[in-house]
C-alpha cells in the first residue's frame, strides 16, 4: 500500500464575483443583494437614515475552489473531472 499526502488550498473563484447582502436587525428590511459592497452600505445608510434603526447583519456570499499545491490557482474548466466529481 502506498500513502502520499497531497497539499491543497482553497481559493475565490476569479471569474464569480462575490454577492454582498444586508438585513436590519430591528425590522427585517433588507438590501438588494450586490456585487457592489458599497452599494449595498448605502442602502444600510438610507434605511438607517429614514427609520433610526442601526444594526444590520451583513453577508457576502462568494465561489471558489479546492486546488493542489502543484497545479495553477485558475478554475477546474466545466465538464472536467475535477469540476462535476464533487471530490
Amino acid at each position: 500500500m502506498i500513502l502520499r499526502s497531497l497539499v491543497h488550498r482553497i481559493v475565490a473563484h476569479p471569474d464569480i464575483a462575490p454577492t454582498y447582502a444586508a438585513r436590519c436587525t430591528n425590522c427585517g428590511w433588507t438590501a438588494e443583494p450586490s456585487t457592489d459592497g458599497e452599494r449595498v452600505d448605502v442602502e444600510c445608510i438610507e434605511h438607517a437614515g429614514r427609520s433610526n434603526h442601526r444594526q444590520f447583519t451583513r453577508t457576502v456570499t462568494g465561489s471558489a475552489f479546492v486546488v493542489r499545491e502543484s497545479e495553477p490557482g485558475s478554475a477546474p474548466l466545466p465538464g472536467t473531472p475535477a469540476a462535476s466529481s464533487g471530490t
